[in-house]
């Protein structure tokens, strides 16, 4: 992706040209979201009194793509996910970020921005499927947040050889999410184990306060 186009909206239209084409255009483009986020991070390395702005700007822009399609599967969902089920390239890409879904349950947002594919796809998933909106922000702002960090930052350091660079980030995309996927493992037999040693060592309430607790007036 050419840097001086970047430079150009940053120059002509400000923060709000680049929060309105990371929104609404860059999906248009044949180019991975990874090489886009790192152009964006080599064109604040040009000016750094501006990087936090940039930053934010793109994360704005990321957070409120998210959150539409969350709520373009919550409220036209149906319509939508039966016309793209019928293409062979959507239909594959629901069908990995099912597979996801049901694995990883809510845990899949935050995964899934690492997993070309699916980022778009299992935010509007969770919105058909009515996914509370605090659960959402919480698994997907965090997923999200951390995969635009990583790339905006790595595109600052790489400067004008971010494209070079981005050439390299399936390998190291394929690595976080095996690490995630550990600790989330090793998080859920932690749970469980501490639940069940829970269980053997909780006495059971006497009924006359479990009748206390649920208010009778005995």
């Amino acid at each position: 992706m050419d840097l001086d186009f970047l430079l150009d909206i940053l120059k002509e239209s400000g923060y709000f040209g680049l929060f309105f084409w990371l929104l609404l255009g860059s999906s248009t483009l044949p180019v991975p979201n990874e090489i886009i986020m790192m152009t964006i991070g080599a064109a604040a390395s040009q000016s750094r009194s501006e990087t936090l702005p940039i930053f934010f700007t793109a994360l704005g822009g990321v957070l409120t793509a998210l959150t539409a399609s969350y709520f373009f599967g919550r409220f036209i969902g149906w319509p939508l996910l039966n016309f793209l089920a019928k293409k062979e390239r959507f239909a594959k890409k629901i069908a990995a970020s099912l597979k996801l879904m049901d694995k990883y349950h809510a845990f899949s947002l935050s995964l899934s921005y690492f997993v070309p594919g699916a980022r778009s796809v299992v935010p509007f998933l969770y919105g058909f499927s009515r996914l509370p909106i605090k659960t959402f922000v919480c698994f997907a702002y965090s997923g999200a947040t951390a995969w635009l960090t990583i790339m905006f930052f790595a595109g600052y350091l790489f400067g004008e050889h971010a494209k070079i660079a981005g050439g390299y980030l399936e390998e190291f995309f394929l690595a976080i999410v095996l690490v995630a996927v550990i600790i989330y493992g090793l998080f859920k037999v932690l749970r469980k184990k501490r639940g069940d040693e829970n269980e053997k060592e909780e006495p059971i309430l006497p009924a006359s306060l479990s009748a206390i607790q649920k208010g009778s007036p005995d």
